[in-house]
């Protein structure tokens, strides 16, 4: 996958309507797509979440996944979180280990996406939120989510 076809793919998954409240993509070395799948976590997340449940502090969670062989300076801005009081909009990127995942099966690579998926919900709460949000029922939520058997299976027969 070239850079541009990535960059498609990514502005793609992140694409939707207005009333979206998770975004998800990924700055992914192309040799690791598809093993390395934001798509996957996107469908059933949007689908058995919703952030309104936890409070009104975050409106918006963007969620990117970070897998490259070296990060240089130019690309270490898209490490780390932000917060955006205005939209209530909480983004956060986490960096896998680029060789675990060149060395994992994708069943062990989805997992590591989990991990790191719940590190960056643990991150909301080193900002200060402009109105309440519990952020430890959303991660419980989704960790009860990641624990459901073949949970990701599910995406992928929404996404025929």
């Amino acid at each position: 996958m070239t850079a541009k076809e990535q960059q498609l793919m990514a502005s793609g998954v992140q694409a939707g309507p207005k009333d979206h409240q998770i975004f998800i993509s990924g700055r992914i070395w192309h040799e690791l797509y598809p093993k390395v799948d934001p798509g996957l976590f996107l469908e059933v997340l949007r689908d058995k979440i919703n952030l309104r449940d936890y409070g009104t502090g975050i409106n918006q969670f963007y969620f990117t996944f970070i897998v490259m062989e070296e990060i240089t300076p130019n690309f270490s801005g898209w490490l780390g979180k932000g917060y955006y009081p205005k939209e209530a909009r909480f983004e956060v990127a986490v960096e896998l280990s680029y060789a675990e995942v060149v060395e994992s099966e994708k069943e062990a690579v989805i997992h590591l996406m989990e991990q790191a998926f719940l590190q960056g919900i643990d991150q909301i709460a080193e900002v200060n939120l402009v109105a309440p949000f519990d952020h430890e029922s959303f991660r419980s939520d989704v960790e009860e989510i990641f624990t459901e058997e073949d949970w990701c299976q599910l995406s992928d027969a929404n996404q025929k």
